[in-house]
């Protein structure tokens, strides 16, 4: 391959052009007027990242821009960083050098017993702090980055098992910082690199006898020179339909691994679309048995990782469905406990109540041997264990004198409205319901007013129609 002189040309005028940018920075004014901040400014809009050179002694590592922020290293004179940004012409964000680390919780990793320097995250948002050694992980206050469920970490030494924190290797996108003051920028790295790549040797160069002259050798005598021999013509090319395509390499199959990982990931929507659903209807036994067959094939790598941080997602949330569906039978069983409370504080209220507060009267149910139906409505008597009248009866319909009859000589309580009639000397009962009371304690005196019949001279009944009717007292062998 043979490159132009116009080409040399244009790569050194670009090394001439770096170079100089290179000296602009060490230098604190260029003779254009510029400043040092300038310039690298400049650089910083060409392109990122940069090569820089470490120009102090024991230059602190800084977990963020500012001294406020905690150490994480030193780095010396003649070593040399990554920039990828530079905040306010004065702290450059670098990438972590060789022997930097990060904290993370453990909470969020669970490691694989058969590579216990590999771990999987098994939660989202988990926070990456920088690591020092001048500060405890508990107090680091500098986060670098969130990782997500599935991502990997790498451990760095041992694990502590009684620290909370895995000391782990700093992951992309974690950085940490310098200040200006004690580096020299070196220019993109791009150019660096196109650089220090060597040219490609030309025919000549390859050529021995082109690149050293012959030794000179001893005069001779001079042989007949033969006839230059025939060049045989160049073959004719073929056409270009004759040359043969070249085919692309085929793609390297796919991995057992990789397919393993494309599962777990399949698996992984399908268990966001199960947590869509109620708890009810969610239904987790296919994934599970699809990642347990999983595990169950070898050679699967990180995958084995990946697919028990799944399955352990899924008992946690079988777990709380469990417990949703015990605490709806809990509820449902304490409903109806406080309803069976309730019915027993009722029915113990009711006990407690004396029978005579529940009715207007109480008393032995009798007939009236005056008012009989035959002239003017039909009228029952209740009388107390005294034989005295406690009041008369009338019903509202056939069906409670129906009942009525039906419970004649026997203690009962009488439920009703008690009729307004001043000139009457026996209360009057429209009763609206008569209720045998059986088992009851002996039925104590009415505290309202009672009567008692005159043994000699019974009281006259009202009259009826100008009819003159018989006293209940006339026939006392009729009412006892």
């Amino acid at each position: 391959m043979f490159i132009g002189i116009n080409s040399i040309a244009y790569v050194l005028g670009l090394l001439g052009v770096f170079a100089a940018a290179a000296d602009a920075v060490e230098t604190p004014a260029a003779a254009s007027g510029q400043t040092a901040g300038s310039v690298i400014e400049k650089l910083i809009e060409m392109e990122f990242p940069q090569s820089a050179q470490i120009t102090g002694t024991d230059v602190n590592i800084r977990s963020g821009p500012g001294t406020s922020y905690y150490r994480c290293g030193k780095l010396k004179a003649g070593d040399t960083v990554t920039v990828v940004d530079v905040l306010h012409n004065a702290w450059a964000k670098i990438v972590p050098p060789e022997g930097s680390y990060s904290w993370i919780s453990k909470t969020y990793v669970e490691l694989n017993p058969s590579n216990p320097k590999v771990g999987v995250l098994t939660g989202d948002d988990v926070r990456v702090w920088a690591g020092s050694d001048f500060v405890e992980p508990l107090h680091s206050h500098s986060q670098q980055v969130k990782l997500y469920k599935g991502d990997l970490v790498e451990l760095l030494g041992p694990a502590d098992l009684d620290a909370d924190y895995y000391k782990i290797k700093p992951p992309a996108d974690a950085y940490l910082w310098l200040s200006m003051e004690y580096i020299k920028l070196l220019g993109p790295l791009s150019a660096r690199k196109s650089e220090e790549a060597p040219a490609p040797d030309t025919a000549e160069e390859k050529s021995p006898a082109a690149a050293a002259p012959a030794p000179v050798a001893p005069a001779a005598p001079v042989a007949p020179t033969p006839p230059p021999a025939k060049t045989p013509a160049p073959a004719p090319e073929p056409p270009a339909e004759a040359k043969s395509e070249v085919k692309p390499a085929a793609p390297a199959p796919p991995t057992v691994e990789s397919l393993a990982l494309q599962k777990c990931q399949q698996l992984n929507a399908d268990i966001e679309a199960q947590l869509k659903k109620a708890l009810p209807e969610q239904n987790y036994a296919p994934i599970k048995e699809a990642l347990n067959k999983l595990m169950e094939t070898p050679d699967i790598g990180r995958a084995e990782i990946y697919a028990k941080s799944l399955l352990a997602r899924i008992a946690s949330y079988e777990l709380a469905g469990r417990i949703q569906k015990d605490l709806k039978t809990q509820d449902q069983a304490l409903q109806e406990a406080r309803a069976r409370i309730a019915a027993a504080q009722q029915a113990q209220r009711e006990q407690s109540v004396p029978v005579e507060a529940k009715y207007l009267f109480v008393g032995t149910l009798r007939p009236s041997n005056v008012y009989t139906g035959q002239i003017g409505p039909k009228r029952y008597l209740i009388m107390d264990k005294n034989k005295r009248i406690l009041c008369y009866l009338l019903t509202r319909d056939s069906s409670i004198q129906a009942q009525c009859d039906g419970l004649i000589g026997q203690i009962v309580g009488i439920k009703g409205t008690i009729l307004d009639d001043p000139k009457a000397m026996i209360p009057v009962v429209l009763t609206s319901g008569v209720e045998a009371i059986f088992g009851s304690a002996p039925v104590r005196p009415a505290t309202s007013p009672t009567f008692l019949e005159p043994p000699t001279q019974p009281a006259a009944e009202p009259v009826m129609y100008e009819i003159k009717i018989e006293s209940e007292a006339s026939k006392p062998q009729s009412d006892s």
